[in-house]
């Protein structure tokens, strides 16, 4: 045993990724073209108010961390568990806000706390170490749970919670409740006929009261993920090195918004030029209009992902440099998952004509004198 060590740690972050330069203050900017004054003859730019909120507040976080951390046969094996929690007080969210209350439809506002906590496990190997071979490998896991204890907006213990994300025909499509993981799905449970085809407009009467409206909105997955694997191994043979990174992410759910707006017939309409054919998924469903709130469209987008590989060879002092390495690396090699959109890894969990991740492949020369 080389070593072994008990630590613990405790310490509060804050963040406001989201907020604007002047959200907290009354501020006007200046409006679009598309909403000019005419006076006469002429069209005029106007000054607008601004949606604000004076007691916008940092988001802060309280975090706990338990460690074990060992090494073993000379550092040959060694590794790190953890068990962390997080309370997150003052969570910053975009809402609706009630019409005439505000100068927008949404504002950024402290919407209430959640609470996270999962287990972190990191082991590092040396399986074969001589003097001209050496080989390591790595692999770390994290499992986490989060939920939200309390919405500021929604004190009444009935209230469904708290809209918020990307708006979907009016509203956001995610929601906060209290008792439940964040940013969750509020969709309509779909229904199927007995080929496993999705019916259009048919969603479960999920309160039994004969009808289908918001009362039959439930909670469906989250876009956090319920699992992350990492794994990352480097081989050295002389004066070559060859190394590859893979992650995995497990339960992580997305709202492919892009296959809901661009799978249906009525899209044909559309004379924007860039839109000139059908998602191939209409040849599956063959629904006539978008289906804005099925669930039909929350997808599982588990996914592993090999982020790179890299090969470098050292030819060591060549000349008067002394030093000298070339290198080669691909980033972004492949990723699996059963995901139907562009990429898994889409911010909030919400699908819309996300850009993708390019992949590249670099040379590299390095000397040194």
């Amino acid at each position: 045993m080389d070593d072994l060590k008990l630590r613990a740690s405790y310490g509060v972050t804050g963040q406001q990724e989201g907020i604007g330069n002047y959200e907290y203050l009354p501020v006007y900017n200046l409006g679009t073209a598309y909403a000019q004054y005419r006076f006469g003859d002429q069209y005029h730019l106007v000054y607008r108010p601004s949606v604000y909120n004076r007691d916008l507040r940092w988001e802060t976080t309280k975090a706990f961390n338990y460690g074990l951390d060992f090494a073993f046969w000379k550092n040959r094996l060694s590794g790190a568990i953890d068990y962390y929690t997080r309370k997150t007080h003052d969570l910053l969210a975009n809402v609706p806000v009630a019409a005439g209350t505000n100068f927008d439809q949404n504002a950024t506002i402290n919407v209430g706390n959640v609470e996270s906590s999962g287990f972190e496990f990191q082991l590092n190997t040396v399986p074969i170490q001589k003097d001209n071979l050496r080989w390591e490998v790595n692999f770390n896991a994290t499992n986490q749970h989060t939920k939200v204890t309390n919405i500021a907006l929604a004190q009444d213990a009935n209230a469904i919670g708290t809209y918020v994300g990307p708006n979907v025909s009016g509203r956001g499509i995610q929601i906060l409740t209290t008792g439940y993981q964040p940013y969750m799905f509020y969709v309509y449970k779909q229904l199927y006929n007995e080929a496993g085809k999705p019916l259009e407009g048919v969603y479960a009467d999920l309160n039994g009261d004969g009808a289908i409206n918001e009362k039959d909105l439930y909670r469906y997955q989250s876009p956090a993920a319920k699992w992350l694997f990492g794994f990352n191994t480097q081989l050295t043979y002389k004066k070559w090195t060859a190394a590859t990174t893979l992650r995995a992410n497990l339960g992580n759910y997305v709202f492919n918004n892009t296959k809901m707006n661009l799978s249906a017939w009525e899209t044909v309409q559309y004379v924007d030029a860039s839109i000139n054919n059908l998602h191939r998924d209409y040849l599956d469903t063959q629904f006539q209009t978008r289906q804005y709130y099925s669930d039909f469209y929350v997808e599982n987008a588990s996914f592993l992902r090999m982020e790179n590989v890299s090969v470098n060879y050292n030819f060591g002092q060549v000349g008067k440099i002394s030093n000298l390495r070339v290198g080669a690396v691909a980033q972004n090699i492949f990723i699996v998952s059963k995901y139907s959109g562009m990429d898994s890894e889409v911010p909030s969990g919400f699908d819309s004509s996300f850009y993708p991740r390019s992949r590249t492949f670099s040379l590299s020369l390095n000397m040194d004198f």
